[in-house]
């Protein structure tokens, strides 16, 4: 037995999602630019949302969702295979059932992942470009429920800030995973790439990963490990670009206090290090430490050398400094924005709806100043980033990682009790009640703010 996920018919483009007050933007000035506003309905590119299938939980029963905004219904079957129904052989020893093949051109393998391989995958009846994520069972023995607690995730999700799965097969040797390919590469990319690169700009990046945070913290999903290689850069058919969130292997569903000590130590927030249990707002201190870094090119916390220790006292005492000459030409509006993210008090520190509504976002009227040359040199020195095979490359690194993969990232750490004391003093216990706002899960529409070319 192997089981489908596919979406009906509903058009797309009749897809809708609650109107902001927010006013149009200026076409990009350049390719490499990347906008924050809200696209038509009908535009985008071969691959835009508005045309794209998308996989969720909801019952075929349920009826369209309030307001009368109309929802992509995801309608699951049980297919069986008939013993002399074709199967494909891959390369790598993979049977291919026909019920892919049929439905999907299967191409060379473009990535290969510890527990996965990501092969080009071309729909038949559109020609659109998607990745076929091929997991091998055999590999999973014993935790195959790391595996389900993501796809179970990436079925309920449903954003154009996130990197979509469109579709799933499950045989009984393998787990098969259309999912949306981003070719742009990664945050890091976009920067280092472009000849311009402002404080707008920015401004725009920030905007689409807070919308993206702002839709899984509506829905009690915590991410856990945002960073910027897990940002990648989609690119529409006028020029603008826009980011995606991907990498939901560290995800899930905040019911009440979480105590597992992970993520990638650089944006780890500092009640995940005190383990004294923590929320959804592990997301925003990433973002911060991410809008950070998109505005100098270094993070606010660095330690010294290989010593994870000293950053980790760091993040625990959260003093956020902002030094010349590197801040000396970035705006007041930006610094208090990453200080409220930055909020080592849990309760003080930003929402996801704060950070939208905040003026550095929202306002038209950011400087323009330069900051590529400094920001781009900064981070290829300290991450020490370079010129990728392709554009895609980053997406397929994202697509091939699995929740297998994210064990590496669960570690424990030595106890400072001084710096833990300090820090316990400055905090109070984390929330865990949903950030439910009024954005639609079943909105399908572009979201990219008013005031940016990003």
């Amino acid at each position: 037995m192997l089981e489908l996920i596919e979406v009906n018919g509903t058009p797309g483009s009749q897809l809708s999602t609650p109107r902001s007050g927010k006013s149009p933007s200026p076409s990009p000035t350049s390719p490499g630019s990347l906008r924050k506003q809200r696209s038509s309905q009908h535009g985008g590119s071969s691959t835009s949302l508005a045309s794209t299938k998308v996989c969720s939980s909801m019952d075929e029963n349920d009826g369209p969702g309030e307001g009368g905004e109309l929802v992509t219904w995801c309608l699951r079957k049980r297919l069986s295979l008939d013993r002399g129904q074709r199967i494909e052989v891959s390369e790598e020893g993979f049977q291919i059932p026909a019920t892919i093949t049929e439905r999907y051109k299967v191409g060379r393998t473009i990535g290969d992942g510890n527990f996965a391989v990501v092969k080009e995958c071309v729909e038949r009846s559109t020609a659109r470009e998607y990745a076929l994520k091929i997991i091998k069972k055999s590999k999973c023995r014993g935790k195959e429920h790391m595996i389900q607690s993501e796809v179970s995730i990436l079925r309920r999700v449903k954003h154009p800030n996130i990197v979509l799965l469109i579709e799933e097969m499950d045989v009984p040797t393998e787990l098969y995973l259309v999912m949306e390919l981003v070719k742009g590469g990664d945050l890091f990319d976009a920067i280092t790439s472009t000849n311009k690169y402002t404080e707008r700009d920015a401004s725009g990046m920030l905007y689409n990963l807070a919308s993206a945070i702002k839709y899984l913290h509506s829905l009690n999903i915590v991410h856990r490990d945002i960073k910027p290689e897990n940002l990648l850069v989609y690119e529409h058919q006028d020029g603008s670009k826009s980011l995606k969130l991907g990498d939901f292997g560290l995800a899930t569903i905040v019911d009440g206090p979480l105590y597992t000590v992970c993520g990638t130590p650089t944006y780890v927030a500092p009640e995940i290090i005190a383990e004294t249990g923590y929320g959804l707002k592990v997301d925003i201190w990433a973002a911060g430490v991410i809008t950070y870094i998109l505005l100098c090119g270094f993070p606010p916390f660095r330690g010294s050398g290989d010593d994870q220790e000293v950053l980790f006292d760091q993040i625990l005492m959260g003093q956020v400094d902002f030094p010349s000459p590197y801040w000396d030409n970035v705006s007041d509006s930006a610094k208090e924005l990453i200080t409220m993210m930055l909020l080592v008090n849990v309760d003080q520190r930003f929402s996801a709806m704060q950070v939208l509504e905040h003026p550095w976002v929202n306002d038209d009227s950011l400087p323009e100043n330069e900051h590529q040359l400094s920001v781009a040199g900064k981070i290829k020195k300290h991450f020490n980033t370079g010129p990728k095979p392709n554009s895609t490359a980053a997406g397929v690194s994202v697509i091939a990682t699995t929740a297998l993969d994210k064990e590496r990232q669960v570690f424990r750490r030595r106890c400072n009790q001084d710096v833990r004391s300090r820090y316990k003093a400055q905090s109070a216990p984390p929330e865990f009640n949903s950030e439910s706002e009024d954005y639609s899960p079943s909105s399908s529409e572009t979201v990219r703010s008013p005031n940016s070319p990003f």
